[in-house]
C-alpha cells in the first residue's frame, strides 16, 4: 500500500476553528450546522481531534454542532508555557473556556480515553453545564494512593529537571531526533503499536494532525510528532480513587459508558465501581479495541448506540 506523504489535517465535511482562550489558543475541527445542538468532543492522550472523524459526521446529521478541540500540547493547539507541567484538571478549564468562546452555556460532552476522564471530571465539578455525557473506553482519571503522593511528585520533578537540561541544547530538534520517521506511512505504522493500539487506517487518520515535517535543511529529514514531549512526563499530582468516586457521584447528566471488548477498561474492578457510582447511567459493551469509535470494524456500532442514547 502506497501512502500519500502529504498531510490532510482537515477531513472532508469538517471545518477548522481557532478557539481563543484567555491563556492559549486551541485548534479544533467542527461538523454540522453552527446553530445545531452544542456538543464538545474530547480526544485521548497523544491523539487529536481527528479521532472523531468518523463519529462526528453521524452526530452532525442528527442535529448536533460537533466541535472537537485538540487539547493543549496536542495536534495544532498551543503548548503550555515553558517550564510548566501538564495536569489533567487544567484541561477542564480549557474545555470550559472553549465553551465560553463558542457562546455555549450548556452542552453535551463526548470523551474518549483521557478525554472521557476530563469530561467526567468537568461533569462532576460543574454539572449544571452538561446536558448529556458519553464516555468511550474511559471513565474518571488515573489515580495514586495517598501514601504514594510524595513519590509521584518526585518522579515528576525528576523528569522536569531532565527536560529543562535537554532543552537547553542549541539544536531545537535534538530532542526529537530519535523519533523522526522517513515517511507518514512509517509514523502511522509506529502509531499502530502505541498506547491503545489501532489498525493502520485509524493510525493514519490520527497522523494527519499528529505530525510535523522536519525543516528540509535539517539533515535528518522526515516527520516527527507535533505533540509536546512534556505530555509523556509523570503527572505531579493525581486524584485518589476515593476522590475519583466523589466526581462520579456528583455527575447529574444522563451518562453512557461505552466499553470496548478488547479495550483498556474491560474486567477491571475499579472501573465497575466508578460506573456504579454514577446516578443516571447506562453501559454498552461493544466488540472492538480502545479506538473502537474510529476503527472501521466497530465505528458504525458505536455511532448507533451513541445516537440512540443522545436522541
Amino acid at each position: 500500500m502506497t501512502v500519500d506523504n502529504t498531510l490532510h489535517p482537515i477531513p472532508e465535511g469538517a471545518e477548522t476553528l481557532t478557539l481563543n482562550l484567555p491563556h492559549l489558543q486551541l485548534a479544533a475541527l467542527a461538523w454540522g450546522d453552527p446553530d445545531g445542538k452544542p456538543l464538545l468532543a474530547l480526544h485521548g492522550w497523544l491523539d487529536n481531534a481527528m479521532t472523531f472523524a468518523r463519529l462526528a459526521p453521524v452526530l452532525a446529521k442528527v442535529g448536533y454542532r460537533v466541535v472537537a478541540p485538540d487539547f493543549a500540547g496536542h495536534g495544532y493547539s498551543d503548548w503550555r508555557p515553558a517550564g510548566q507541567t501538564y495536569l489533567l484538571m487544567e484541561n477542564c478549564f480549557d474545555v470550559q473556556a472553549a465553551a465560553l468562546a463558542l457562546g455555549w452555556s450548556r452542552f453535551t460532552l463526548i470523551g474518549h480515553s483521557m478525554g472521557a476522564g476530563v469530561a467526567s471530571l468537568l461533569a462532576g465539578a460543574h454539572p449544571e453545564v452538561v446536558e448529556k455525557l458519553v464516555m468511550l473506553d474511559g471513565i474518571g482519571s488515573l489515580t495514586t494512593p495517598d501514601e504514594e503522593a510524595a513519590a509521584q511528585l518526585g518522579r515528576a520533578l525528576g523528569r522536569w529537571i531532565g527536560h529543562q537540561e535537554k532543552y537547553a541544547e542549541s539544536d531545537p530538534l535534538s530532542a526529537f531526533s530519535a523519533r523522526i520517521y522517513a515517511s507518514v506511512q512509517d509514523a502511522a505504522e509506529a502509531r499502530m503499536k502505541g498506547v491503545g493500539a489501532v489498525d493502520f487506517d485509524a493510525a493514519l487518520m490520527l497522523c494527519q494532525r499528529a505530525l510535523r515535517q522536519v525543516d528540509e535543511t535539517h539533515q535528518a529529514g522526515g516527520w516527527f510528532w507535533r505533540s509536546d514531549s512534556r505530555l509523556r512526563h509523570p503527572s505531579p499530582w493525581r486524584l485518589t480513587e476515593a476522590q475519583n468516586l466523589s466526581f462520579m457521584k456528583a455527575i447529574q447528566a444522563p451518562t453512557l459508558l461505552v466499553e470496548a471488548q478488547q479495550g483498556l477498561l474491560i474486567n477491571r474492578p475499579e472501573i465497575e465501581t466508578r460506573f456504579q457510582a454514577l446516578t443516571n447511567a447506562q453501559k454498552s459493551v461493544l466488540e472492538g479495541g480502545h479506538h473502537l469509535h474510529l476503527e472501521t470494524g466497530s465505528c458504525d456500532a458505536v455511532a448507533e448506540v451513541v445516537v440512540k442514547f443522545l436522541q
